[in-house]
């Protein structure tokens, strides 16, 4: 069987043309180390390395979200931490002024420490993230939950919703206390800080009340239920950080699988690359020196 001239020619250049797209391929391959660039160099494993990197992309985000969460909580917890610590001392402080021998001067300075009690415990219900969102007013973040006016007498600005954030596909983690409920109770949402001035006022009598011992004892028993129901909210607040600790540690498993399985799809067998590469090239010389050889074949050359 023949070949014709211009049959020669189209193999030679189709072949040439083949390796140099294999050869500019493994080039793309080597630069980016990498074994699949673009989806025409697999196009199962390019689809499925899309969907690896968007859901490794969600899963990353969710992370991030267990992250602020922890911090959120973590802020929450110590302060109210700290004011069930000062409740402690305030209580000591008002055992000790239900001694009746004290004189009106020592129950005055006993007051002024309860006054100072009330301004840190402020403090601490109206304290906010590292963003400046209040910690403990629901949903109205920007607003400062408690205010007081000259005579101690707290109002609640904030209202009573709880602010969530996704931590997974299916889960959502409470990020936000409504002070009502951790400073308050059912039946007032500044029930602290109405025991804190009811200690207060007491002190400040001259002379004593007939019912002042009743009344202080009344007074510390408030203060017990307040710390109780703090108490209550801090191991709240304490289960709700390691259920997210726990959905932070499976996402960061996920996310090492997912890129786990990226790796494989796509990650670039080097020593195998570069063989080919160069067994490539050394085909595409083959191929130039032979496409030469046969385009420069004339019958006139044997023509004398």
């Amino acid at each position: 069987m023949r070949i014709s001239t211009a049959t020669s020619y189209m193999t030679g250049t189709y072949d040439m043309q083949s390796l140099q797209s294999q050869l500019q391929s493994l080039q793309m391959q080597l630069d980016t180390q990498k074994r699949v660039v673009t989806p025409a160099d697999d196009p199962v494993a390019a689809a499925r390395i899309l969907q690896l990197n968007q859901s490794d992309g969600m899963n990353s985000q969710y992370v991030t979200n267990t992250k602020a969460v922890e911090s959120t909580l973590s802020l929450a917890e110590s302060q109210l931490t700290n004011a069930t610590n000062l409740l402690t001392s305030i209580k000591a402080v008002a055992i000790q002024a239900g001694n009746t021998v004290l004189s009106s001067d020592q129950l005055l300075m006993i007051q002024k420490q309860v006054q100072e009690g009330i301004a840190e415990m402020t403090g601490y219900a109206n304290a906010t993230d590292g963003k400046g969102n209040y910690l403990f007013s629901g949903n109205k973040v920007d607003t400062p939950p408690y205010v007081l006016d000259a005579t101690y007498t707290a109002t609640y600005q904030g209202d009573t919703g709880q602010r969530n954030v996704p931590i997974s596909a299916s889960r959502s983690m409470q990020i936000s206390d409504a002070g009502s409920n951790v400073f308050g109770n059912a039946s007032s949402a500044t029930a602290v800080f109405d025991a804190l001035k009811s200690l207060n006022d007491l002190l400040a009598q001259n002379p004593k009340p007939a019912n002042y011992s009743t009344s202080m004892g009344a007074i510390v028993t408030s203060l017990d239920t307040a710390q109780k129901n703090l108490s209550t909210n801090i191991a709240s607040i304490g289960a709700r950080r390691q259920e997210n600790q726990s959905v932070q540690d499976m996402g960061t498993q996920l996310g090492l699988q997912y890129k786990s399985g990226i790796s494989d799809l796509q990650d670039l067998d080097m020593p195998s690359a570069i063989t080919s590469f160069t067994q490539t090239q050394t085909s595409l010389k083959y191929s130039q020196l032979v496409y030469n050889k046969v385009t420069s074949l004339s019958l006139f050359n044997y023509m004398s």
